[in-house]
């Protein structure tokens, strides 16, 4: 059979589905031997070294299709890509399936974070709309839709309708390069700046990943408890939100904050390998790959007290209330101040995050692959 992957998202600049779509498509090609696969990318918009990752593989065609997610061409040029190939199936590794596309195909969604927060301005209204239309679309006329949890699970059968058993829970895993040499890792602290020891927070700087909160709560740990470390924030702003970055910004401690932008892979996992702990005050995930990430490291984990922290994360974190920057620095402190405790939670980090691999994922969503073409 000959099997489409949507890759159009490749790579870390598009946060975890970029991770998601890289990472899950190479362990598939590894694993399968039996069917063939064409993959989808967007050289204009991926990282050249991703997409130069699958040319190894006998059992795959890359095909370029320079086209947009999220945007009008997606719907009528994308669609007639995918009709020429005249494909067995198609695993869009995001929603934003083409509304016209009536093969077989498989959607993974990650989250329906949008339809809990919306858009908070006008001009992104026609956004959410589209938005609500596509992944309706999507979920219901995939034969199988994937998703990374069962907090997702329970959210995507209740916003978008359809039914628990047409869901599969398949994790995410982690492949972040761990043998980061300190030099490397001075090499990384030097560039930022970084002269002392530091919180890292990993991902886009958007609505939902509460950033404001985290940094007040960060004032509120050096004020109350008078440590001398910084908070690093590694991932870029959300254009569409830019403002965000200066609220976070407009604290007493504000030197104490170090904002990255885009990040190459080794000197993000650098930053993790020499952080002492990682920390999200998001309120709404899907799955929380950073936090996995940070796991291999045997990184500690301080987090939002939120259901699907708990489900992933387990006894590696400790949980706060992301409303309260009061907590937040309670539950930091917990970390700074207590050697014996910190070295305690990496080893209940580094031993969850083992639960965690891309060849697993694979594996199972080849599964559900073949559960899809019986079904048909």
């Amino acid at each position: 059979m000959i099997i489409g992957l949507d890759l159009r998202m490749l790579g870390n600049r598009h946060g975890g589905i970029g991770r998601y779509s890289l990472e899950l498509a190479k362990n598939i090609l590894r694993t399968d031997k039996i069917n063939y696969y064409k993959l989808f990318v967007n050289p204009k918009n991926s990282d050249e070294g991703d997409i130069k990752q699958f040319e190894q593989f006998s059992n795959a065609t890359i095909i370029p299709a320079n086209i947009r997610h999220y945007s009008l061409m997606e719907q009528i040029k994308f669609w007639r890509v995918l009709n020429k190939e005249n494909l067995d199936l198609v695993h869009f590794m995001n929603f934003n399936v083409p509304i016209m596309y009536d093969r077989p195909f498989i959607v993974t969604i990650h989250d329906v974070v949008h339809h809990k927060i919306g858009g908070a301005k006008k001009s992104r209204l026609p956004h959410f709309l589209a938005y609500k239309k596509v992944i309706g679309n999507a979920s219901k006329k995939a034969a199988r839709v994937i998703t990374v949890s069962e907090y997702s699970k329970n959210d995507i059968s209740k916003y978008l309708q359809i039914p628990l058993e047409k869901i599969d829970v398949v994790y995410e895993g982690a492949s972040v390069k761990t043998d980061i040499s300190e030099s490397r890792i001075s090499q990384v602290k030097k560039k930022y700046l970084l002269d002392k020891p530091y919180l890292l927070f990993v991902g886009v700087l958007e609505r939902k990943k509460n950033v404001i909160n985290l940094a007040r709560g960060f004032d509120v740990l050096l004020k109350k408890y008078k440590f001398d470390i910084d908070l690093v924030f590694a991932g870029k702003p959300d254009p569409h939100y830019p403002e965000i970055k200066y609220k976070a910004m407009d604290i007493k401690f504000k030197d104490h904050l170090v904002f990255t932008d885009y990040l190459e892979d080794e000197d993000l996992a650098a930053l993790y390998k020499g952080a002492h702990a990682f920390v999200s005050a998001s309120m709404h995930e899907g799955f929380g790959l950073p936090g996995v990430e940070a796991m291999k490291f045997g990184l500690p984990l301080v987090v939002s007290n939120i259901d699907v922290f708990n489900e992933i994360y387990d006894k590696a974190a400790i949980y706060f209330n992301p409303l309260d920057p009061d907590d937040i620095a309670e539950k930091i402190s917990l970390l700074v101040s207590d050697e014996k405790f910190h070295a305690q939670m990496q080893t209940f980090s580094f031993t969850q995050g083992q639960k965690f691999n891309w060849e697993e994922t694979a594996k199972q969503t080849l599964n559900i692959y073949q559960k899809a073409l019986n079904e048909i």
